[in-house]
């Protein structure tokens, strides 16, 4: 009952944090942008993001799980891995470096292809080094300041970009929003090198490669899934640009599609930082497996029931949502946000299951699916980009993130006997609930505006009492 408290406490903090701050930087600053420069510019910015992104495997190499799981498990050897893990941060950097300049050269990338290059590979490498300080700290429990660095980067580029869009004198470049990313993470690392505590702050490195090879050794397997999901992920942007007949334009509407997802991945990918540490320290302790049932439990009501509502309200009101937000495209964008909604379920899924797995210490069985989903995506986009464009993509991230979050659901269901039924229920029944009040406003003649905000109030209804269950929510917060 204990870790259902934590848990549940702060989730409410995260989550209150980010929906104060990311949903401004979403629909407000990344909207902004792409309205202000054009589909065609941005798209542009998006496939060079997905190219250097997609070598991030090599900054990383699951140095971060490794790092969460290793802290939370003992906290001071865990920080001792730091005096390893700064220097091999630094030396993989300059090898990402390398081999992003490398395979841009080969694909024949010229002209302003170049500014993103440069500028992105930086703030890869940042975001990086921002992720393995907040490792640390989600490692060490302090899930507070972990949630405040969460939003800390986005909050600084909503008050940047945002007084630069709106009271700047001068046209907005995409250029200028690079740099502002650079900014951004780069005072988001200084704070969190001050949120650490003290005595853990700072310590000798060890350069030796002796460490550095024991050390990659260790952490080869979360690497090898890293390269594989950032695959699966990210190809589908690149390829776009690559494959379809207007590349630069496909891939800009894309993300406006994807814009959405990744709204509802961000909260959900939260939910995984929180998961891993816990399930973590969890399994390190005597006799508190039993604890790991209930919490898969309330995850799962908490990811996944919500995604489906989200999957359902996208599904109908996709059209109205995306001419709301964009000047131009929104009726293509709309066919990808469809297929990519879907997905988002999928990818709840993989949050909860996958996070077990990861847990559990189950690498081999997690890169063996990973690899088949890659396999799986690439074809799918080789056959459908050229004639379906953005739509193709989405299918096909559709399908392959299907195919990963159902592999790893019946995987940690039956080798872990976790019981399902529960949260399987209260989930069908807020979905059918949700397409009921839909379907019951489209036949009387509600607009789409009225008619998303009446079921998007019912289905939180429905959440708070059916799903979440408030007696039970209150019981596990009086608990001492």
């Amino acid at each position: 009952m204990e870790s259902k408290r934590k848990f549940s406490l702060n989730l409410i903090f995260l989550l209150a944090l980010n929906l104060l701050v990311k949903p401004f930087y979403l629909f407000g600053i990344e909207v902004g942008v792409q309205n202000e420069v054009g589909a065609e510019e941005y798209g542009l910015f998006y496939a060079m993001f997905n190219f250097t992104f997609l070598f991030n495997v090599l900054l990383d190499l699951g140095i971060n799980n490794y790092q969460k799981i290793k802290v939370a498990q003992d906290e001071e050897s865990g920080m001792q891995n730091m005096a390893t893990l700064l220097p091999m941060k630094l030396g993989l950097s300059v090898i990402y470096m390398v081999v992003t300049v490398l395979v841009a050269l080969v694909l024949g990338f010229e002209g302003r292809y170049w500014f993103f290059i440069g500028w992105l590979m930086l703030n890869h490498v940042l975001s990086v080094f921002l992720l393995m300080f907040r490792a640390n700290l989600s490692g060490l429990h302090l899930f507070i300041r972990d949630s405040i660095l969460s939003v800390t980067d986005r909050l600084l580029l909503v008050i940047g970009v945002g007084y630069a869009l709106w009271f700047g004198s001068e046209a907005f470049s995409i250029e200028q929003f690079v740099l502002f990313q650079t900014a951004a993470y780069s005072i988001a690392i200084v704070l969190a090198i001050l949120m650490t505590p003290a005595g853990k702050r700072w310590m000798k490195l060890d350069l030796s490669m002796a460490s550095i090879t024991a050390m990659a050794r260790q952490t080869w397997p979360f690497a090898l899934l890293i390269l594989l999901m950032t695959a699966y992920n990210k190809l589908d942007g690149i390829m776009l640009e690559r494959l379809a007949p207007n590349g630069a334009l496909e891939a800009g509407i894309y993300a406006q599609a994807f814009r959405i997802l990744d709204a509802g991945n961000s909260f959900a990918f939260l939910y995984a930082g929180l998961l891993l540490p816990m399930f973590a320290r969890l399994l390190q302790q005597n006799g508190i497996r039993s604890e790991i049932a209930p919490l898969i439990d309330q995850a799962a009501r908490f990811l996944i029931a919500p995604a489906g509502v989200v999957c359902i309200l996208t599904y109908f009101y996709g059209d109205w949502i995306m001419d709301l937000l964009y000047h131009s495209h929104a009726d293509e964008s709309a066919k990808s946000l469809t297929w990519l909604m879907g997905s988002f379920v999928f990818l709840a899924v993989g949050y909860v299951f996958g996070t077990l797995i990861t847990a559990y210490g189950d690498m081999k069985w997690l890169n063996r699916v990973a690899f088949l989903t890659v396999l799986l995506n690439v074809a799918l986009n080789f056959w459908l980009i050229p004639t379906m464009g953005s739509e193709g993509a989405a299918m096909t991230s559709f399908v392959s993130l299907g195919f990963m979050a159902l592999s790893q659901g019946v995987y940690a269901v039956r080798k872990y006997r976790l019981p399902i039924k529960n949260w399987v229920l209260r989930s069908l029944l807020l979905w059918v609930l949700t397409l009921s009040s839909i379907v019951i406003l489209g036949l009387m003649g509600f607009l789409p505006l009225y008619g998303l905000l009446i079921t998007a109030v019912l289905s939180v209804v429905v959440f708070l009492f059916v799903v979440v269950d408030l007696k039970e929510g209150l019981a596990v917060w009086r608990e001492k």
